[in-house]
């Protein structure tokens, strides 16, 4: 049985997580296609070529899953002081269901990007990060 993610949980996996995830980002730089001698035109022509080419031999194939299951969303009381009157004051909040959450992806992304990469190559075109 998998145990449902509660909200605490995913907030602590996701401060944990998010250091990494930026580093990723920020060393991964901005990747564009370069030729010598070529306009932004001429690559805008070859990557809008080189799509088509990917779409013909990759059409999208979309397939819905579940990216997050249902949960139950636990009541939450926090409690403090009151010194005017001299006891604890307690709220309760939450306490509901949070439906699953469903999302789509395509099954044919990464062959239609190889297609296109491979095109861009053929054509003279080459990576560059900046």
């Amino acid at each position: 049985m998998i145990e449902p993610v509660h909200a605490g949980t995913t907030s602590i996996m996701f401060r944990r997580l998010l250091p990494p995830i930026l580093l990723l980002f920020a060393l991964a730089g901005c990747t564009t296609w370069e030729k010598p001698g070529a306009t932004d035109v001429d690559r805008d022509r070859v990557v809008a070529f080189c799509e088509v080419e990917g779409y013909d031999r990759y059409p999208q194939v979309l397939e819905s899953y579940l990216a997050v299951p249902a949960y139950w969303e636990p009541p939450v009381t926090t409690c403090h002081y009151d010194r005017k009157r001299q006891r604890d004051v307690c709220s309760t909040s939450g306490g509901y269901w949070v439906p699953e959450q469903w999302e789509t992806r395509d099954l044919n992304d990464a062959p239609r990007r190889s297609v296109f990469e491979a095109c861009m190559f053929r054509q003279g075109w080459h990576k560059e990060t900046r």
